[in-house]
C-alpha cells in the first residue's frame, strides 16, 4: 500500500500524464517489492531509463483505486 503523500503525489502526476522518477520518492520509504505488487495487479506502469532510472506511473485502473 502506498502512504498518503505518495498517493496524492501520484493522483497529481496521473492528472498532468506525468511520469514520477522513483529517485525522489525515496524518502517516502518506496521499495522494489512493493513496487513489483502494485505492477502485478495493474496499479502502476514501471519504466526504467537511462537518464531518471526507475520511473512511476499511475494506470487508469490505479487511479481510480487511489482516488476513492
Amino acid at each position: 500500500m502506498m502512504s498518503q503523500s505518495l498517493t496524492k503525489i501520484s493522483l497529481e502526476a496521473e492528472r498532468l500524464n506525468k511520469w514520477l522518477p522513483a529517485k525522489y520518492l525515496v524518502k517516502y520509504d518506496i521499495r522494489l517489492f512493493h513496487l513489483s505488487k502494485l505492477e502485478d495487479d495493474g496499479l502502476i506502469l514501471t519504466m526504467k531509463t537511462k537518464t531518471n532510472g526507475l520511473l512511476l506511473k499511475l494506470t487508469l485502473k490505479g487511479y481510480h483505486h487511489f482516488n476513492k
